[in-house]
């Protein structure tokens, strides 16, 4: 797309700010994954004509909570905020509280039930509704409701609202075919729908001429894109696609799926420059008995298969993950058998948690008769384990070269910050019109989760 064709769509897109002392003022919090804050960005936009973004629920006249219902504990916070939301209604404040994402679509009507401060609420299909579902609750008086599942892919205004960033997300697919039995995603976002390349390529488009240089390819399995689409369309076509954006210099994506992981696709990541060296592919457990309980698709083999690939294609990647302690029915062995792939692939870093069993799924009803204090203790000597091989793995950049996208201004160190291919935070020193460059470093100092580095003359 010429650059005068994106601007002419840019005029169409962003809303002027001459007539932002007219707009209301809206918070959104967000809890959860990639996906809900991706998810958050569509509804400041559909809200742009009316409402602008501001930083606490003291200044909003419209509130609202962006689920997640992965895990217990998220869920759990929604409730304790919309508590300080009652408390500020109480004090005379006039505002609007909203509750979307997984959990409004999980509970629906529930929410409203229970919760008399709940103005309305928005299922992960029903993003585009959200100012009508406001009109309605000003108009009738009445708490409003929309969760209603849609095959197809939400129509939704394309591009982004507030600063211009150097790093953006963009959605490729919704839903997810794999049923694995802890988890609720099927029930929350339905079944997976691939969004069309075209509208991918037009975001794509959009983020790089407001300056993005990267862009983050979302998708609950989002190796699977493409699947559902006539004709079939393999990822890595719309991998290619992407790279053809002028001004995109890094490409990441998050989560494939392991059992989509072909060599072939490694080999295409290994021969596309613009892809970077990091990968964050979910083991979950390294029991291939747990793995089965899980309904995962692959056992240990085949994951350990496809990380031998990545080393001996791409000797420079990084590998992350994601671990369930304590599932059901998880013996010692089976939690060693996890300790072991730890060991072996040497992960850069482990989203690691203690089971959580969530509404209406399959995991939910196995029994389980592990007490918690043992899987506390297992969840700690794997947590000490991979930090013990994460500072080994940073350790390893100190002294070296690493080139690094600077993505803004670290206000706690007083500096820039940005990250390297391998998704690893590195700290700079302050230097005016950086942000956005792509810059050699050389690194200094390593950290628990991140690397010190000085600008290379």
């Amino acid at each position: 797309m010429a650059k005068e064709a994106v601007k002419e769509q840019e005029a169409g897109l962003f809303q002027a700010d001459a007539d932002k002392a007219c707009r209301k003022k809206v918070y959104i919090k967000t809890f959860g994954c990639q996906m809900n804050e991706y998810d958050t960005q569509k509804v400041l936009k559909v809200l742009s004509s009316e409402y602008e973004p501001v930083n606490s629920p003291c200044e909003a006249d419209l509130v609202i909570i962006n689920t997640c219902s992965v895990r217990e504990k998220p869920e759990h916070k929604v409730y304790s905020l919309a508590g300080e939301i009652r408390a500020l209604k109480k004090r005379g404040k006039r505002l609007l509280l909203g509750v979307g994402g997984c959990v409004a679509q999980q509970e629906g009507q529930n929410l409203v039930k229970r919760n008399k401060e709940i103005d309305f609420v928005f299922g992960t299909h029903n993003i585009s509704l959200v100012p009508s579902l406001i009109r309605e609750r000003l108009r009738t008086g009445l708490p409003q409701v929309a969760v209603n599942y849609r095959e197809e892919w939400e129509e939704l205004p394309l591009g982004f609202v507030g600063d211009e960033k150097c790093s953006v997300f963009v959605a490729i697919s919704r839903g997810c075919n794999k049923n694995c039995t802890y988890c609720v995603v099927p029930n929350t976002r339905g079944r997976e729908v691939s969004r069309p390349a075209e509208e991918i390529l037009r975001e794509v488009k959009i983020a790089a001429y407001r300056g993005a240089k990267e862009v983050v390819l979302l998708g609950q399995t989002v190796n699977s894109w493409g699947k559902d689409l006539i004709p079939r369309k393999r990822f890595e076509d719309l991998l290619e696609l992407v790279s053809t954006v002028e001004g995109i210099k890094r490409i990441r994506f998050t989560s494939p799926h392991p059992q989509e992981v072909r060599e072939d696709f490694i080999r295409y990541i290994a021969d596309n420059p613009k892809v970077c060296r990091h990968i964050h592919l979910p083991v979950q457990s390294g029991s291939d008995k747990i793995l089965k309980l899980m309904k995962r698709n692959y056992r240990i083999k085949k994951y350990l298969k496809i990380v031998e690939q990545l080393y001996k294609y791409i000797p420079e990647i990084k590998i992350t993950t994601d671990v369930i302690v304590g599932f059901p029915q998880e013996t010692e062995e089976d939690f060693k058998a996890t300790l072991s792939v730890l060991e072996e692939v040497r992960f850069l870093n482990s989203y690691s948690f203690l089971f959580s069993p969530r509404p209406n799924t399959k995991a939910a009803e196995m029994k389980d008769d592990t007490p918690r204090e043992e899987k506390l203790r297992r969840l700690y000597m794997y947590q000490k384990r991979q930090e013990e091989i994460t500072a080994e793995l940073l350790y390893e950049y100190l002294g070296r070269k690493t080139e690094v996208l600077i993505e803004g201004v670290d206000k706690a160190k007083k500096g820039l910050r940005g990250r390297n291919q391998q998704n690893i935070f590195v700290h700079l020193p302050y230097k005016a019109d950086q942000v956005g460059r792509i810059k050699e470093v050389r690194v200094v100092e390593v950290g628990k989760h991140s690397l010190r580095a000085e600008y290379c003359k």
